[in-house]
């Protein structure tokens, strides 16, 4: 399809690989030049390619040119099930897309034009999308076809949060590292933790109560683990720390990076700094133990998730959501 000032939109031809590639290398780039913290891996356009290569499988991509040169294109892969619901989706991850030039807006309508038409047609009832943080055109171009915030990945190194940002540990909590005698304590704590998504404003599909296993896992591996924090004797909550956060953006996947996978402070707890002081006793403790950077992922409509984490952390990746009406 050719369109406005010549630009010709289609199908993506493998032959514009290495340019798509070097084109997220470079938005990553910019990116990674004020977010030093971010691991380097998708600067290099090798990397960026390889990745490239799964999600433009299959025809699952479109691409925008102009004079022959590439401007833009579009990936996507298709999630069955997405978040849990009954909806298939389009999922374009952060690498999965880039645009250049002066009308980088224009270009992105025109690609989501020729994509969410192929969309349609194959049954994908939600369209989402993932942006680099700090790629304003990017953000409000999707902004205006409609796409909402849903989830924020972000990130910061191990060190710790140091005076002014981390308080005394309040008196009567207590924090250590879970063992795993203390499953049972976990596992009622993330059934709360869990059932909280179903709440108003989240609305989340859940389904409890949760499987113990899935927790004595956690707690007996090498990396992995809880943090665990009492308050006078009773259990008060909690952070769950991966190597890897299931669904989280390949931006901040490194062998130096511990994912927090949950986060939960009992209601009649919070206020107290239980959450902010639980956070630096376990980033000194992985700092301790070769972690360089902490990652966390969260939905931006958890009231009590968006107002904690970007206090302590960067974002860097922004995941938005459209379900269109028909």
């Amino acid at each position: 399809m050719t369109g406005m000032s010549g630009l010709e939109v289609g199908t993506f031809d493998d032959r514009y690989q290495e340019q798509a590639a070097a084109m997220v290398a470079a938005s990553f780039a910019r990116l990674r030049s004020t977010v030093p913290v971010l691991p380097g891996t998708l600067e290099l356009p090798d990397a960026v390619a390889g990745l490239l290569d799964q999600l433009l499988s299959d025809r699952r991509g479109v691409m925008a040119t102009r004079d022959g040169r590439l401007v833009g294109f579009l990936g996507w892969y298709v999630i069955e099930g997405f978040r849990d619901t009954d909806r298939t989706a389009a999922l374009c991850p952060a690498w999965g897309h880039a645009t250049t030039g002066p009308d980088r807006e224009a270009v992105y309508r025109a690609l989501y034009r020729e994509a969410s038409a192929e969309w349609s047609r194959t049954g994908c009832r939600t369209h989402a999308v993932a942006v680099l943080a700090d790629d304003d055109v990017a953000r409000r171009t999707w902004f205006w076809l409609g796409f909402g915030l849903t989830v924020v990945d972000a990130i910061r190194a191990t060190t710790s949060l140091g005076e002014g940002q981390c308080p005394a540990v309040p008196d009567g909590v207590t924090l250590r590292r879970a063992v795993p005698e203390d499953a049972a304590t976990i596992l009622t704590l993330e059934n709360e933790h869990w059932r909280h998504y179903t709440q108003p404003p989240m609305f989340m599909p859940v389904t409890l109560p949760l499987d113990p296993a899935e927790i004595e896992t956690v707690l007996s591996g090498a990396v992995s683990g809880y943090w665990l924090a009492t308050c006078d004797g009773e259990p008060a909550g909690f952070l769950r720390f991966e190597p890897v956060a299931q669904g989280a953006t390949e931006l901040v996947a490194s062998a130096t990076t511990i994912a927090i996978t949950g986060a939960y402070v009992r209601p009649s707890r919070r206020g107290r700094g239980i959450a902010t002081a639980l956070l630096d006793a376990s980033l000194r403790d992985y700092a301790g133990r070769g972690y360089t950077r902490c990652s966390t992922d969260f939905e931006s409509f958890n009231p009590e998730a968006a107002s904690f984490w970007p206090r302590y952390f960067t974002p860097v990746c922004l995941s938005m959501t459209r379900v269109p009406e028909a």
